[in-house]
């Protein structure tokens, strides 16, 4: 059996009061106090000469014994399966040894061995009993905040923050933990209040913990900040040397000697420094410093205490309460004191992709609506948004997903709405600009794609979306225009999303091509392209549909002042198709060409080489023999804004439409195309619908066999609005939109066919957050 002479008395022998050991004298008193309490407790003992050796370092075995004792686990039976070649199995040791690991407080060091003798190091000791508490899923979600970060920091923030540590500490977390201190924190950890456990939880949740985007300087700094959790707050602390920090210290170290930025060093005159700007609480960003108050000072207005922002209104600080350098929360007293932020770093957020989701409203009664982001582990994050009567919201998915890969459900809980989604971005960060997809109502096994190309500077992705509580196994088949296939078999998790990129698949990295998806389980797909057309740079995106047609309709069509358009033809049958492409002009002239799409092939149709049409705007119609999927995409130049977008085309005609997206501030041009293919003279009626119920409404006429344009901007009273709309007309039309856009110096253009009624839910593949 195990001897242990240098360890304190074994269980059962009896404890002596904190009162009755003569070497403690020197502690605080609240460390006195915490001796007293778990020696009464039994946690932890004197040793056999009468002392309690308040210095030396916790052992291994100890650290067990007062571990399981602490939370109720010594009644337990050892884990048989839980082996240690170094101990007695039969001993009382062995069996507090094993219900230590067996219940997580502690590890088992390489080669099977429990080294009781060792000393356990300060962050070893605050994991275990944080993992005890119950708040490994917080601890864990925190060191997602920065994940280059040391090992223990999400269980030092939280065992920081619960208080675990005594404010006096001089230990860093590679230190050894005193026996002193470990009583004040088995105390600390007994009596814990129960406001600091949710402070914890509602604090940590994943969501705030996503790693901020972050350029290189600004992740210096937080790689600086973040190397220091842990360490204890010393007043007047600025560097390693003095063995912690104070709070403009930790600033002061990060900012002025890491990234050689002039620093002030107390934290009123950091917060002073004429040489930074100010910035509110809502332009901060990760790096920020971050200044606060003093509730004690008699002086107005004087900034007694210092952070960095991190991002999701976390900060990373130096301060007495919690011991040392932690990370908390900007609410309650924080939240009260908070005076400013100072911009530092120069350096701007990096350009990211810019997801949102335009919610439409076109009742007379409110809304609202679920959203359900579903990301690539299978996580769902959810949140609500309501809507007044005709009206539309927007919501910036980057808002609450930072770098996620994540695709979306929306679910109307009262009323019906209309739902699209639009990106921007700077892909590769070299092709600028922005799509825009209206949602699918439903999962489907089948989904057909007509465009798509991996040669002369595009790239293209398939985006698969499983809503489904089932994997769902998917065949992505690739149809090229010399009407070879190449198949592609993937498994999309439940809950998630699955990106195909065509371009590293084997054989399709140069080829023109449509894509046929079909799955064993309903999934939800669209494809994306990037690309450098002439040397024009964008990207355009559009969903699937989920059948085939002999007729295809287009809204929108233009060759003039830079303008060039394609029809992509798809024909996944057995059988050749013969189409007639119908081109119809403002003014009723019409135009028709034939062509044939062959079997598992695709054909494109370049408008601009059809004599006569070479400078017009139409809308198109294409008629088949055989079923066949068809898209429109088009390339421009409009006053000066370069880019592309591609819209589906709508296997019929409709007397209602709806569209969610639209805008005419800033570098925004929003148009309404409408499309008559029918005998009669159509009288259409749109209701333009704003921000918090606000409309307006319009009548327009709609020769046969033409189109009409509605110049949005150009309407009176909606200059600068968000707006989405209702069109109904008196014979069946075809409805798209089409906006021209230079969206924080990325310039592009979006279109998106209507959709003809509000639905409970939609559903989305394609979303992106990060660079």
């Amino acid at each position: 059996m195990l001897i242990i002479a240098a360890l304190p008395l074994a269980a059962g022998t009896p404890t002596a009061r904190a009162a009755a050991f003569p070497d403690i004298g020197a502690e605080p008193a609240d460390i006195q106090q915490a001796i007293d309490y778990v020696t009464e407790k039994g946690y932890m003992n004197g040793s056999a000469d009468g002392n309690f050796d308040p210095d030396n370092p916790v052992l291994r075995l100890e650290y067990a014994y007062a571990v399981v004792r602490l939370f109720g686990k010594d009644g337990g039976e050892p884990d048989p399966g839980i082996v240690f070649t170094d101990m007695d199995s039969s001993s009382e040791d062995y069996r507090y040894a094993n219900l230590a690991v067996k219940h997580g407080y502690m590890g088992i060091p390489s080669g099977g061995c429990f080294e009781p003798n060792e000393e356990i190091s300060t962050a070893g000791a605050l994991e275990g009993l944080v993992r005890g508490m119950g708040l490994d899923a917080p601890a864990k979600q925190t060191q997602g905040i920065y994940t280059k970060a040391p090992a223990h920091t999400g269980f030092t923030v939280v065992a920081h923050d619960l208080h675990l540590k005594q404010r006096d500490t001089c230990a860093w977390p590679t230190d050894s933990y005193r026996r002193a201190e470990m009583a004040f924190s088995l105390e600390a950890a007994d009596n814990i209040d129960e406001w600091r456990e949710e402070y914890v939880n509602d604090s940590f949740d994943w969501l705030r913990c996503q790693t901020p985007l972050m350029g290189k300087q600004r992740e210096n700094a937080i790689a600086s900040a973040f190397a220091k959790i842990g360490y204890p707050y010393v007043w007047g602390g600025e560097s390693d040397a003095e063995h912690g920090y104070d709070c403009s210290g930790l600033v002061y170290y990060v900012l002025g000697s890491r990234l050689g930025y002039p620093m002030m060093r107390v934290a009123d005159d950091q917060a002073r420094d004429g040489r930074y700007p100010v910035v509110t609480r809502k332009e901060l960003l990760a790096g920020d410093p971050i200044f606060f108050h003093s509730s004690s000072s008699d002086t107005p207005g004087y900034v007694g205490h210092a952070g960095m922002y991190i991002g999701h209104d976390l900060f990373i600080h130096s301060t007495g309460s919690n011991a040392g350098v932690s990370v908390d929360r900007l609410t309650g007293y924080w939240e009260e004191q908070f005076a400013c932020g100072k911009r530092v770093i120069s350096e701007k957020e990096p350009e990211s992709f810019d997801t949102y989701i335009l919610l439409a409203n076109p009742a007379s009664s409110g809304a609202e609506v679920e959203l359900n982001y579903m990301l690539l582990d299978g996580r769902q994050i959810t949140c609500r948004e309501k809507l007044d009567p005709y009206s539309r919201k927007t919501v910036k998915v980057d808002d609450t997903l930072f770098n996620q890969e994540v695709s979306v459900a929306v679910e109307a809980v009262s009323g019906q709405v209309i739902a699209e989604r639009s990106m921007y971005f700077n892909y590769l960060k070299k092709y600028p600009g922005g799509h825009d997809s209206p949602g699918v109502r439903e999962p489907a096994q089948n989904w057909y794609l007509a465009e798509g190309c991996t040669a002369r500077g595009f790239d293209t992705y398939v985006l698969i979306g499983n809503p489904g509580s089932e994997a769902a196994d998917v065949t992505v088949t690739f149809m090229t225009d010399s009407g070879g296939t190449v198949d592609v078999q993937c498994v999309v998790a439940p809950f998630s999303r699955y990106t195909v990129e065509v371009d590293s698949v084997p054989g399709m990295e140069a080829r023109e091509f449509s894509t046929r998806v079909t799955a064993g389980s309903p999934v939800v797909v669209e494809r994306s392209m990037y690309f450098d057309y002439l040397g024009i740079t964008d990207g355009h995106n559009s969903p699937g549909v989920t059948e085939l047609s002999n007729v295809w309709y287009f809204a929108e069509g233009y060759t003039g002042g830079g303008f060039d358009t394609y029809v992509l033809m798809s024909n996944p049958g057995s059988q050749a198709a013969d189409v007639t492409v119908t081109l119809l002009a403002d003014d009723g002239t019409r135009e028709e060409t034939a062509y044939v799409v062959d079997p598992h092939s695709r054909r494109t149709v370049a408008v601009d080489n059809i004599e006569g049409w070479e400078a017009r705007e139409f809308s198109v119609l294409a008629y088949a023999s055989e079923p066949i999927v068809a898209e429109r995409a088009m390339y421009f130049d409009y006053n000066g804004i370069t880019g592309g977008h591609d819209a589906m085309g709508t296997p019929a005609p409709a007397r209602e439409w709806y569209l969610a997206e639209g805008y005419t501030g800033d570098e925004f041009d929003t148009y309404i195309l409408i499309a008559n293919p029918s005998p009669t003279i159509a009288t259409v009626s749109v209701r333009f619908m704003m921000n918090g119920g606000r409309f307006i409404d319009r009548e327009y006429e709609v020769g046969v066999d033409s189109r009409f344009t509605i110049a949005v901007d150009k309407i009176k009273g909606m200059s600068d609005e968000e707006v989405s709309a209702y069109i109904s007309s008196s014979t069946p039309v075809v409805v798209e939109r089409s906006i021209y856009f230079n969206y924080l110096d990325r310039p592009g253009g979006t279109c998106a066919p209507g959709v003809t009624s509000p639905s409970d839910e939609w559903y989305f593949a394609e979303g992106y957050t990060g660079m």
